[in-house]
């Protein structure tokens, strides 16, 4: 059988793992790449920004900037993946992901694969660092997500899709209510995903669907997770955050207020989408075959980086 190969990037430290079939090895002109693009111009606060975009004048052929970013931009690749028995493309692409997912940074394996921005830094996107042998750990579990359901393909499409809401909810330049409508995006996708491995269903023992109030709180019963204070609801009142999440959806009011005018926490130190943010990750650890590190239990409301061990 052939082995496939794609190169991907970026990541700015040589990454050296052997997990079964799966072989990740730096380029041998990474330092190099490196250096060139921390030495970009659109790189401010570790995050690297689209360029400006150009535009070719038809007549005189002259090329001038836009006033506005191309949004879409290529970062070069360092890295290279092959795998043994990956049967297409589509199999390496979800191992970048998972890899983009454990080391919080965004990963691609095409040509312009990032969008408005990217960190240049590693663990910016998550709120874990991986420990001991974790990374090899973590290439395994992918490898048998994948083969697990490899007849239902659009649990791995669901699984990305979260990593790419979780990632989209952390530009800098973002207002609070655009991270929050994308990571609840992402933690409705952690749902649906969830919901099709067979770790709940979507009807309670009597017969009544679930409703987007209760989601959080089923999940993180069924993942044996804490549940945090702004997903908890009584016999009266929805959730904190499914009640955010109707006004934002269905009437473009965000805290009672039109996208932009209004933020959450205003008149309390706790950040709701800081927290949102360390909940999908630790669903995402979980629904990959994770569920059993301590890490997923681990409380939502801390500012501290936590260490994922999946030994």
């Amino acid at each position: 059988m052939t082995i496939l190969k794609k190169k991907f990037g970026f990541y700015p430290e040589p990454i050296r793992i052997d997990a079964g079939p799966v072989r990740v090895r730096p380029l041998s002109e990474l330092t190099e790449i490196v250096e060139s693009v921390h030495s970009c111009d659109s790189i401010q606060n570790d995050w690297a920004y689209a360029p400006c975009q150009e535009v070719r004048e038809s007549i005189s052929g002259d090329t001038r900037m836009l006033p506005y970013s191309s949004r879409v931009f290529g970062l070069p690749h360092t890295h290279m993946i092959e795998h043994e028995t990956a049967v297409d493309d589509e199999h390496l692409k979800f191992h970048v992901w998972a890899l983009s997912f454990f080391l919080g940074m965004r990963l691609t394996t095409t040509e312009a694969g990032f969008l408005d921005s990217t960190p240049v830094k590693p663990a910016k996107l998550v709120d874990f660092v991986p420990i001991g042998g974790s990374m090899v750990h973590a290439v395994e579990l992918a490898e048998s997500f994948w083969i697990v359901n490899r007849r239902k393909p659009r649990n791995a499409l669901r699984f990305e899709a979260a990593i790419h809401a979780l990632f989209l909810g952390q530009y800098p330049q973002s207002l609070q209510f655009e991270r929050f409508i994308y990571l609840y995006t992402a933690i409705d996708a952690c749902y649906k995903l969830g919901e099709s491995l067979g770790y709940w269903t979507n009807k309670h023992s009597s017969g009544r669907y679930i409703s987007h109030s209760e989601r959080i709180l089923h999940m993180c019963h069924e993942l044996r997770m804490p549940m945090p204070t702004w997903a908890k609801q009584s016999v009266r009142r929805k959730s904190e955050v499914s009640a955010i999440r109707n006004n934002a959806l269905h009437e473009a009011l965000f805290m009672d207020a039109p996208f932009g005018f209004a933020v959450h926490g205003a008149s309390h130190p706790r950040n709701l989408t800081l927290e949102m943010r360390a909940l999908v990750c630790r669903f995402l650890v979980a629904l990959l075959g994770g569920v059993n590190a301590s890490y997923v239990r681990s409380d939502v409301s801390s500012r501290q980086r936590q260490g994922l061990d999946l030994s």
